[in-house]
């Protein structure tokens, strides 16, 4: 059977998510090895980062002035940097000061020796790095349930979307019986007779072509508002029963709990709680377990209850 979107949507999600970490995790010790040459001098600056530009801190410090001297900037200019010695200043503010020490011109033509960071700054990325890892596992162990219970509304809104509703307040109001069509349901409503299924097939597409609609489309229409409702305010703790008493799939004994156990951890991150902290071999574990649940789930639905293209009830 062929996989439904939502299930390929949730494996691309968490793969994601997955290659998020991998990055993360390979990433933070390059940078920790680039503030600590940064901080015993051996390389001038840390890379920028590609968005939170603003968030860098600079700072004039004497090898700053040194090396400015020597590449011969005037001692008037050097003496107005001087006041900015060993003041933190946030990158938009930076440049405005420097600019007004010294002008725009010699800005621009020293601005790779002029433009350091701070130590202060190098001390908060590095306080930024601590315990990162069960940071990480943290916004992690929170999306990988949040994409699981997203992949269970998925499915279940994607089986109906190739079921046409019937707006049945229009319909009411559209659909006016007269004498003539009343006469003709009556006559469609008494006990059938085989002899005349060529007199109901007349009526019936009399009917239909006056706006006629089978009762059984209202009521179908009906319960699918009432289902598609239901899916849109669906509570988290409510999946194992929605999909049991909607969709027949039944967890087993440990699948439940195992899932009751990581939804009850993911309310308490999402409720600040600090006495569960989630260890990166905890992600890998309830992927491990949503990816197996979501894929049983998955072919069950396509097989029971995804309509098959080609598939018809009469010859």
């Amino acid at each position: 059977m062929k996989q439904s979107q939502a299930y390929k949507d949730f494996k691309e999600q968490t793969q994601e998510i997955f290659n998020f970490a991998v990055l993360v995790t390979l990433s933070v010790p390059v940078l920790k090895q680039n503030l600590k040459l940064f901080n015993d001098k051996k390389i001038k600056r840390l890379p920028d980062p590609d968005y939170f530009v603003p968030s860098v801190v600079y700072e004039i410090s004497d090898e700053t002035i040194s090396t400015l001297t020597e590449k011969g900037l005037s001692a008037d200019k050097i003496e107005k940097l001087k006041l900015l010695l060993n003041i933190p200043i946030n990158s938009s503010e930076f440049k405005l000061r420097v600019i007004d020490a010294i002008g725009e011109t010699d800005y621009k033509a020293y601005r790779n020796d002029i433009k350091r960071q701070s130590k202060n700054y190098s001390e908060n990325i590095s306080n930024c790095t601590t315990n990162y890892q069960s940071k990480l596992a943290t916004y992690l162990y929170f999306s990988t349930f949040s994409y699981f219970e997203a992949f269970v509304m998925d499915i279940a809104i994607e089986l109906t979307n190739s079921i046409q509703i019937v707006d049945r307040e229009q319909y009411l109001i559209d659909f006016q019986p007269d004498q003539d069509t009343l006469s003709d349901l009556i006559k469609l409503d008494k006990n059938f007779d085989p002899r005349k299924i060529d007199r109901y097939k007349k009526f019936s597409k009399k009917l239909k072509n006056q706006g006629y609609i089978n009762s059984e489309k209202l009521l179908l229409s009906s319960l699918l508002d009432i289902y598609n409702n239901k899916i849109n305010n669906l509570k988290a703790n409510e999946i194992p029963t929605f999909l049991e008493k909607t969709l027949l799939f039944k967890m087993t004994k440990v699948e439940s709990d195992t899932f009751h156990s990581i939804r009850d951890n993911r309310n308490k991150i999402g409720h600040g709680a600090k006495h569960f902290k989630p260890h990166l071999n905890d992600v890998i574990n309830a992927n491990k377990f949503f990816k197996s649940l979501s894929e049983r789930i998955d072919k069950h639905v396509t097989l029971y209850f995804f309509k098959v293209k080609n598939y018809m009830d009469e010859w």
